[in-house]
């Protein structure tokens, strides 16, 4: 088996530097920080030597520039040779050991693998969900929760380091639902911070929570019957630009909006601490696509009545259903425009509208 974690790091190695390019400057240097500490294994709260992450940077950017133009290589295992994207087949194998394996395609369409010690295998929904605990190899991406076709990952490891990048990050301290987040906890943001290691049982206990709500968003985008057909359309034909990335956030918030996702979770639970974290982790055009939910929040406080978060839920789960719904009627009729025209056009008629 040693040989084969080797051959999935090699394509890990592979999958970074063509990923490498493909996030800002700050986002790239968040993930080289976290694969470093993945590589030392440090716990999330753990930071190397400044001038040991930087030598350690400078290796890899050789390395990656040495594998730019190479592919992920085919793994051999048991006298098979095999594609690294057959995936099902890999997973049927490594199983037998106590892994899982995943690979397929990231940002900008770069390759991205890994592989892990896997901790439970469950069946909702028709979908297959992994639950993978120390990885054996990953490149630079490292997404926390992610699907292929009925299977569904979670990776706590890689979550663990999300999770407490953004719980320390400055830039997000007095953020108001962040605040409410802890406290609902009995946490204090700057105890926390100065003694993580104190806090390692609240810390884990937060880790269970947000993987269950990632969990939930899979299922809901895995359900949703909106957007299936066209946001693949989008991503080939406008990738990296202001509509692809409307559409992508479109998906997720129908995905923790529906019936299935994070936020019927949430509600199923009366988890007030979830629900603050997803108001005060909104990324990009989040707050944009659903601006019912932070009144009814408000209103939750004052009241604790749970049926504003639902009335919100169920209103803004329509509104973008239909926006979903022209969107694909738009899509539609503008299928032979010249790429300009098409992403002035859909950013006139859903993008701008939003204020932005």
């Amino acid at each position: 088996m040693l040989e084969l974690v080797q051959q999935v790091q090699a394509n890990c190695q592979i999958a970074t530097a063509g990923q490498v390019g493909y996030y800002s400057l700050c986002g790239m240097l968040l993930r080289l920080r976290q694969l470093y500490k993945w590589e030392r294994g440090l716990q999330p709260w753990q930071e190397g030597d400044p001038q040991e992450v930087l030598a350690w940077i400078a290796q890899q950017e050789e390395a990656w520039n040495a594998l730019r133009a190479t592919e992920l290589q085919d793994l051999r295992w048991q006298d098979q040779r095999w594609d690294p994207f057959a995936v099902a087949e890999l997973n049927t194998i490594v199983a037998t050991e106590g892994l899982a394996y995943g690979a397929g395609f990231t940002h900008g369409m770069a390759p991205m693998c890994f592989l892990g010690e896997l901790w439970e295998t469950e069946q909702r929904y028709g979908l297959t969900i992994l639950t993978l605990g120390q990885e054996l190899a990953r490149d630079m991406d490292a997404a926390p929760a992610l699907r292929q076709g009925a299977v569904i990952y979670l990776r706590t490891e890689p979550l663990a380091f999300y999770l407490w990048d953004h719980l320390a990050d400055p830039t997000k301290q007095n953020n108001i639902y962040f605040k409410v987040a802890l406290a609902a906890r009995g946490l204090e943001p700057a105890a926390w911070l100065q003694k993580p290691e104190h806090y390692e049982h609240s810390f884990r206990a937060m880790l269970a929570a947000q993987g269950e709500a990632l969990i939930r968003h899979e299922i809901g985008e895995a359900l949703e019957p909106t957007l299936q057909s066209v946001l693949p359309e989008i991503v080939q034909r406008l990738p990296h630009s202001k509509v692809e990335r409307w559409v992508r956030a479109l998906k997720d918030a129908l995905a923790d909006l529906n019936d299935w996702g994070r936020l019927a979770h949430i509600m199923e639970r009366r988890d007030l601490p979830e629900l603050a974290l997803l108001l005060a982790w909104r990324p990009g055009f989040y707050p944009y696509l659903m601006p019912e939910l932070e009144p009814a929040f408000w209103d939750l406080q004052k009241t604790r009545d749970w049926e504003v978060i639902e009335t919100a839920r169920q209103a803004a789960l329509q509104r973008l259903r239909q926006t979903a719904r022209e969107l694909e009627q738009e899509w539609a009729a503008l299928a032979e425009a010249e790429t300009d025209i098409l992403q002035c056009t859909l950013e006139q008629r859903f993008i701008r509208p939003l204020g932005l």
